[in-house]
């Protein structure tokens, strides 16, 4: 085999083996939805628009649903602001629904670490 047929064959050999690396392997859009729905710190070598963007749906998921669990504690079922309260936690059940659509239909995953372990 020449040089000419060598090369092209050793450069593609390399990218493949430089892609599957750590610093490449996490940067697919599900791993920013994950790293981000988990509170994990963004990955810095991922510097790719829709990484960035699964990472914030991710952000956006985990807060919101903390948040509802957080109204959940304060509902008193005879105080004068329970009503309010429940409002403002449909709304986020409502914000929250829509994310994991938009994660159904990217085929990334909505359910909890334990049910998707199972």
């Amino acid at each position: 085999m020449s040089t000419r047929t060598l090369l092209p064959l050793f450069s593609t050999l390399g990218f493949g083996l430089l892609l599957s690396t750590p610093a490449f392997a996490d940067c697919a859009d599900v791993d920013g939805w994950n790293y981000g729905r988990h509170g994990k710190t963004a990955q810095t070598q991922c510097q790719s628009e829709s990484y960035a963007e699964a990472f914030r749906l991710g952000e956006a998921l985990a807060e919101l649903q903390t948040r509802h669990a957080a109204l959940e504690s304060r509902i008193q079922p005879d105080a004068e602001d329970a009503g309010v309260l429940r409002r403002q936690q449909r709304q986020l059940a409502v914000d929250i629904e829509a994310i994991h659509g938009v994660a159904t239909l990217r085929g990334w995953p909505v359910g909890t670490p334990q049910e998707e372990a199972e």
